[in-house]
């Protein structure tokens, strides 16, 4: 986060705000400035002189109010909308860096934003506002006299320079809170996808203590930036109070000696409460802006991240996918190797395996979700020549089906209007054409995740659609055919077997028959080889 940023969002109401709050500085000065003519009526026993001039400085503080909630409402707007370019462009570097931890995501987009928007945004407001009122303050006080001034200033001085002691155990204490905060997220993330296992075995303790564990973690965090902001806040305030009382004898000493006039030491004691008091105020802000410094540096890093890549169909230039001294080792030591293979284009690929030779794996390197530890995985094109090519345009139909909250034809589509006149057509080829006619509403169906309205086999015939309608010419499938009847599967893959698409597959349930329908097959082994 950045001034510039906010600044940039609505020029035009920026300034208006800023114009607002310093009109609203300007008039709490004269208010309080009322109040020297106001009690030297007083004095001079002219009731009507001084109720003149204290509704004066009443009426400015109405304006003042009205100032100071107008330029709340429309900076709350202004952060709003730059909060709102924040999370679109960090969106836009998850998507790109492929970042799927569900906690690390929350934090930054929510958590993190929450505690930028309380430690910078907000105090930037405030602390210009207090920095104003001590300025016009000043100016006042230098009118009465020097003395008052120059012991202002060397008051102010030591307020804004204390919070410097504690800017980077501030600082710590923030981002360890947001830390805290991941590890809190992450835990209910872990744990809250097995409740129904942990109940049927009675597992309420373990989930119980990991919880605890976390928000222990989370709380202890919390309290230690709360201290930490506590204790710099507490040192300001004393300063603050002693500075008070210094400049009140001083005031009542330049009145004693016919320096000041008697209105002018009420005043006086005002102006040096209102300097002293916005002086801890600006320090108490400043400080939460300083401990935001780190968070801050954090959330602009990920700020920068370009747009996502474009599919620049290099696909179709692979002529030949190499797979050459590949192996991959888990963090739990498990190594698994690869033959080497070469896939050209257009062929028909069945691999097959036990459980744990490393078919899922396979594709996970081959796409770029996982870095093989050794060995390469290479496109070529067909003058031998490496493709450098954006992985995400190569079709993938996952194990796991991933759908959306949307219709049916929006999850085929993936919300590409373009496709829509294909869309019955490819429903056909995946054999879904009949499930549809006992849907309500068939594509314009509406998913419900938390319910569960269709059957395995429908979402595979989903999920293969929408790999069929994206048009890559490298496909693919690991088990997208497991939850569905042997009749459907056939029918499937002679659909899609008839296409020039390249289609590597994984399966470990297909007859004879059905394995016939490939050019060849690759059995894996146990470790891969």
């Amino acid at each position: 986060m950045k001034l510039k940023g906010i600044f940039k969002i609505n020029k035009g109401r920026f300034i208006l705000i800023f114009l607002m709050i310093i009109l609203a500085a300007v008039i709490d000065t004269l208010s309080q400035y009322l109040m020297t003519p106001a009690f030297n009526n007083l004095k001079n026993l002219n009731f009507l002189g001084f109720v003149i001039f204290i509704a004066l400085s009443r009426l400015c503080d109405i304006c003042r109010l009205l100032l100071g909630s107008g330029s709340d409402y429309l900076y709350s707007k202004q952060s709003q909308s730059y909060l709102h370019q924040i999370r679109k462009k960090i969106s836009l570097y998850l998507f790109k860096k492929q970042i799927d931890d569900t906690a690390s995501i929350q934090n930054n987009l929510a958590a993190n934003l929450d505690q930028l928007t309380r430690n910078y945004l907000t105090p930037i407001k405030a602390a210009f506002l207090y920095g104003l009122m001590v300025i016009f303050s000043i100016v006042v006080l230098f009118s009465y006299n020097w003395s008052l001034v120059l012991l202002t200033v060397i008051l102010t001085l030591v307020s804004l320079l204390l919070p410097k002691v504690f800017e980077n155990m501030s600082s710590n204490a923030t981002i360890e809170v947001t830390k805290s905060n991941e590890k809190l997220l992450k835990a209910i993330s872990n744990w809250i996808n097995g409740l129904d296992e942990l109940r049927r075995y009675s597992s309420f303790r373990i989930y119980s203590d990991s919880m605890n564990q976390a928000a222990d973690d989370y709380k202890k965090a919390a309290i230690h930036q709360g201290a930490t902001i506590a204790i710099a806040d507490l040192a300001t305030s004393i300063v603050n109070i002693g500075g008070q009382i210094i400049l009140m004898i001083l005031a009542a000493y330049l009145y004693f000696n016919g320096q000041i006039v008697f209105g002018a030491v009420i005043t006086t004691i005002q102006f040096c409460t209102t300097v002293m008091n916005g002086t801890a105020q600006f320090a108490a802000q400043w400080n939460l802006i300083k401990s935001s410094k780190k968070l801050n540096e954090k959330i602009t890093s990920l700020e920068g991240a370009s747009a996502p890549l474009q599919n620049e169909h290099q696909d179709k230039k692979v002529a030949k996918l190499q797979i050459k001294n590949l192996q991959h080792q888990f963090k739990n030591g498990e190594l698994i190797s690869y033959p080497d293979l070469t896939i050209k284009s257009g062929e028909k690929v069945l691999v097959t395996g036990d459980s744990g030779s490393g078919k899922s794996t396979l594709f996970k390197l081959i796409l770029g979700k996982l870095s093989p530890t050794s060995g390469k995985v290479i496109f070529e094109d067909k003058n031998g020549k490496e493709v450098k090519l954006n992985r995400d345009e190569l079709g993938y139909v996952a194990q796991d089906n991933t759908l959306f909250p949307d219709t049916i034809e929006n999850n085929m589509t993936m919300f590409n209007s373009k496709l829509d006149e294909k869309v019955k057509r490819v429903a056909k080829q995946v054999e879904f054409e009949n499930d549809l006619k006992k849907i309500p509403d068939g594509l314009k169906h509406e998913i419900n995740l938390d319910e569960g309205n269709l059957s395995g086999g429908q979402k595979q015939k989903i999920v293969l659609a929408r790999a069929v309608l994206a048009g890559s010419k490298w496909l693919f499938i690991d088990e997208g055919t497991s939850a569905i009847d042997s009749k459907a599967t056939k029918k499937i893959l002679e659909n899609l077997l008839d296409h020039e698409t390249t289609i590597v597959m994984i399966a470990h349930n297909l007859n004879d028959e059905l394995e016939n329908l490939f050019d060849r097959k690759i059995s894996l082994k146990n470790g891969g080889e």
